[in-house]
């Protein structure tokens, strides 16, 4: 610090600051290190899909102390919920008693009968993650085309002679 002539202390100080704030983007203070997740069968069924965004706070020793639903799937946001507070976080740095970490929850459908691969995460910045929960989509293996039948009543045909074409 000694190196910097009088006009420039103010100077240095931010050039110090703004390489500590590089380091700190580059090394996140909160990293998922495991998560699981399934997706909810009526969800399924119903082939909804979408994103659920919930905020944790996390724990010097990892674990989560609360959770919030910042954006929400109804038939979805159960389970986003279920798998972040079950979650388990490596924690560097963190001195706070709950350090906050968004995670966004992205359900996706596959179109293959196979059992769904695991989740999948991504860290996408210094205080938040993507986890992409994957579901299979069911088939109707058994439904042919559908065929339309006009049925109409005994009394009909003989009373109104409904079933003759003029």
């Amino acid at each position: 610090m000694t190196f910097c002539p009088n006009g420039l202390f103010a100077g240095c100080v931010t050039l110090v600051v703004a390489i500590t704030s590089v380091q700190q983007a580059t090394n996140p203070a909160v990293a998922l290190s495991r998560i699981e997740g399934t997706y909810p069968p009526i969800a399924q069924s119903a082939r909804v899909g979408g994103t659920v965004n919930v905020r944790v706070g996390v724990r010097p020793d990892g674990t989560v102390s609360e959770t919030t639903l910042l954006r929400d799937v109804p038939l979805l946001s159960g389970a986003a919920v279920k798998a972040a507070s079950g979650a388990t976080f490596e924690c560097r740095q963190c001195t706070e008693p709950a350090t906050p970490h968004t995670i966004s929850f992205v359900f996706s459908l596959l179109d293959t009968q196979d059992s769904p691969p695991p989740p999948v995460w991504k860290q996408t910045g210094t205080a938040s993650t993507e986890v992409t929960i994957f579901g299979n989509s069911p088939l109707c293996d058994h439904c042919g085309p559908l065929t339309w039948y006009r049925v109409r009543a005994a009394r009909c045909l003989w009373l109104w002679r409904c079933g003759e074409t003029y």
